[in-house]
């Protein structure tokens, strides 16, 4: 392998792996938060490249605008997503009501969303394939070694949003809430705080992540409905390499998926995917909890 193919091979894997991190940080912020798992949260990373193509593509506004359009729609849309069906859920949860029961609660609710959702999207944009011209077409070419500056527009954009969420949850008073809130909802309740639109917030926070995923990934890939399903399949298995409710382990198990999947097309071909799933089974048969996570009844 000659230093160029491995540079590029490694950009690729960190490109990926920052898709994964922005995924797995709203679905794990939505899980933690409000103890629903969405199943749908692969149709709101769809929405998000939907929205960047009508802005960008369609109505011609500039990149960085329309991304940021793109990311207050997709939180909208998870706010009401939360208030029109799993606050009805989560009035079934009592104090309880098991960890794995929850799910399944939820897990009803959101394959129902997917499914409205995915309809949705192919009413109003069709089936067919669409392509968004990249804002950022350079490719950087240093010693032999070619970059696509798109790809490292994708990891830059990924770390800054890294960095903005510790300091909200770790830095901020509304993050010591929402940290209470994922530990014990009913003792936060008792001092005199409104959980309702925590649940809110957490809903709509998860959801912009998820649309920053899909935004700015789009111009690298195709924009189709059904570019959700994959990548919340993924996303789910960097949820459970990282742990659940670890930050850290979060950013861990995504950039070890990323890595695998980079190298493993390389060398493996279409079966990398499975290799990756192999090697998440194993890994979770001496490990639970994940990396840096502990397992959940």
């Amino acid at each position: 392998m000659t230093l160029g193919l491995f540079i590029q091979l490694l950009v690729n894997a960190l490109s990926l792996g920052s898709i994964y991190i922005l995924m797995v940080l709203g679905l794990d912020i939505i899980l933690r938060g409000t103890k629903i798992l969405n199943f749908a949260h692969g149709q709101l990373y769809m929405l998000g490249a939907y929205m960047l193509l009508l802005f960008f593509q369609m109505l011609h506004i500039e990149f960085a605008l329309s991304l940021i359009l793109a990311v207050l729609i997709l939180a909208l849309v998870g706010a009401i997503c939360y208030l029109s069906i799993f606050h009805v859920v989560r009035q079934r949860f009592i104090v309880t009501t098991t960890f794995s029961y929850r799910l399944l609660l939820s897990a009803m609710a959101s394959v129902g969303l997917m499914m409205i959702l995915q309809q949705g999207t192919l009413l109003v944009f069709g089936t067919q394939e669409r392509g968004i011209q990249s804002p950022f077409p350079q490719v950087i070419d240093v010693l032999d070694v070619r970059v696509s500056l798109s790809r490292l527009i994708v990891i830059v954009v990924s770390v800054v949003i890294c960095i903005l969420l510790y300091l909200l949850m770790y830095r901020t008073k509304l993050g010591k809430i929402l940290r209470a809130v994922s530990y014990d909802p009913e003792a936060v309740t008792l001092q005199g705080i409104n959980t309702f639109w925590i649940f809110v917030f957490c809903f709509a926070l998860g959801s912009a992540l998820a649309g920053v995923a899909g935004g700015v990934i789009a111009p690298l890939f195709s924009v189709t409905p059904s570019m959700g399903q994959d990548v919340l399949f993924l996303s789910l298995l960097v949820l459970l390499v990282g742990g659940i409710g670890s930050y850290k382990g979060t950013v861990l198990g995504g950039l070890l998926v990323g890595l695998l999947l980079s190298f493993g097309f390389q060398f493996l071909g279409g079966v990398a995917e499975l290799f990756v799933f192999i090697l998440v089974i194993i890994f979770l048969s001496f490990r639970p909890g994940g990396l840096l996570g502990e397992a959940t009844d």
